[in-house]
């Protein structure tokens, strides 16, 4: 169920998965030569580590380097294979095996960075880096160490490199496991605050959720920074749901938020504030240009053909505009931009009407709104 949530847990269940079998079955003994068990290990762990790359692409909505993990996988493994058999080293087998399992994290941390936006993901990164780099130290301390006596697959599991080696990759298989349980809990966190900051029909934000989000742009706008608010609702809204049917009415709606949110700059965010009535904040917009862009939702409304009975009617909305000044409250601007658009209703409507006073010089009229 999670899975549907969030993709990348099918590539973290194949991994973590996959590391219990590794590690289950190195407490198995193997013969003195033995030849299959190291080469099955082996392939477990990288796989394992595949499964780590799959799910951080998914994870950062990108696209998986199949060909690298499967290049670097078939590699290693022959390899392995080769130090196993004709060779017979154990100590290449556990240099080429650890080299592949090393570039396959330094492989999966590609799909991140170092600043990326969220700070578990910068944790992520760090710790694919951190286990790449445990993995060549180890490495670089198996050759240059002296040993007494030449590693073995039936000595293997008794010398110091195998409590070394196994120490290791549990300790990193644990950080990576409370990462990424961590990574998924604030993901979960995130989606449902998300979720109740949203209007459920149209995902256009509520009222709580246009309160916090235009809060947060205007903390970060500059001083001397202009605002804008437009307030839309449409005409003859009743008589749609009661000719054509709420389904009708419902489609209309979500087509008149899709509209308003694709016309809406990146700064900007739209919000459904109850039946047919929304709004739209632009942040670094004056009001000349809110008066134009609520013009082009207008007349772009009115060429929309609808895919039903709608169809021989056409669909018209009214706007209020106005400009915020900086120490303004929102719902202060929406009163005045309401009325305004009461104004545009009462002219005809399928209109824009916009402040022609300063925010400062304006009477809010009506009672102010508060968030849901």
């Amino acid at each position: 169920m999670l899975g549907r949530f969030d993709r990348s847990l099918h590539g973290w269940s194949l991994c973590f998965s996959l590391v219990a079998i590794g590690f289950a079955s190195t407490i198995l003994p193997a013969a003195e030569h033995a030849f299959l068990k190291p080469v099955f290990e082996s392939m477990v762990f990288l796989l394992a580590l595949g499964g780590a790359n799959l799910a951080l692409a998914a994870r950062m909505g990108r696209r998986p380097r199949l060909g690298a993990i499967a290049g670097i996988i078939v590699v290693t493994g022959i390899l392995s294979g080769l130090a196993m058999g004709p060779i017979g080293s154990v100590t290449l087998d556990i240099l080429v095996v650890q080299t592949g399992c090393a570039l396959l994290m330094l492989l999966a941390a590609t799909c991140m960075g170092p600043r990326e936006e969220r700070r578990i993901d910068r944790v992520l990164f760090w710790l694919c880096v951190m286990v790449a780099a445990s993995l060549g130290l180890q490495n670089v301390l198996l050759m240059a160490l002296p040993q007494d006596v030449p590693l073995t697959s039936l000595n293997w599991r008794d010398s110091q490199w195998a409590f070394v080696f196994q120490l290791s990759g549990a300790i990193s298989g644990v950080a990576m496991a409370f990462a990424v349980l961590l990574a998924i809990g604030l993901d979960l966190i995130e989606h449902h605050r998300r979720s109740s900051d949203l209007d459920a029909l149209t995902l256009a934000l509520n009222r709580r959720g246009f309160e916090r989000r235009v809060t947060e742009s205007r903390r970060g706008a500059s001083s001397d920074a202009t605002s804008a608010l437009i307030v839309a609702d449409l005409d003859f809204f009743k008589q749609i749901n009661d000719r054509y049917g709420h389904e009708a009415g419902d489609a209309v709606i979500c087509g008149f938020a899709a509209l308003m949110g694709e016309m809406a700059k990146p700064q900007g965010c739209v919000c459904r504030f109850g039946g047919e009535e929304f709004a739209l904040f632009q942040r670094n917009m004056s009001l000349g240009e809110a008066r134009d862009l609520a013009n082009r939702i207008r007349k772009t409304l009115c060429q929309v053909q609808w895919p039903f009975d709608l169809q021989d009617r056409q669909i018209t909305a009214s706007f209020g505009v106005v400009a915020l000044e900086r120490d303004e409250s929102l719902w202060d601007a929406v009163s005045r931009a309401d009325k305004l658009l009461y104004i545009a209703k009462s002219h005809g409507r399928n209109r824009v009407e916009a402040d022609k006073i300063a925010p400062t010089l304006a009477v809010a009229a009506g009672p102010v709104r508060r968030a849901a």
